[in-house]
């Protein structure tokens, strides 16, 4: 089963905003956040992972339904794990 790795950075964005943003994420089947570098000045964007049969179309789908429930303007970034296999 394919592992989605999804980024998500909230614009003017403060902590509770990315509290909402982590429990809209976990309602859509999202892991618990991991955070990423952080900028200066600004709350750290998350990092979600979401494992299991999901095509790209609905995993985006689903981060950018949680996004907007936060008001805030938002960027993201999906990612399709593949596993290499060895010979």
């Amino acid at each position: 089963m394919p592992n989605f790795i999804t980024r998500i950075e909230l614009q003017s964005a403060t902590q509770t905003d990315y509290q909402k943003l982590a429990e809209e994420m976990k309602k859509g089947h999202f892991s618990t956040p991991r955070k990423t570098a952080r900028k200066k000045g600004n709350a750290a964007p998350l990092e979600f992972t979401r494992h299991g049969n999901y095509s790209l179309l609905e995993v985006t789908d689903a981060a950018v339904k949680a996004a907007r429930k936060t008001g805030k303007p938002y960027s993201f970034t999906v990612i399709r794990e593949k596993k290499l296999t060895t010979h």
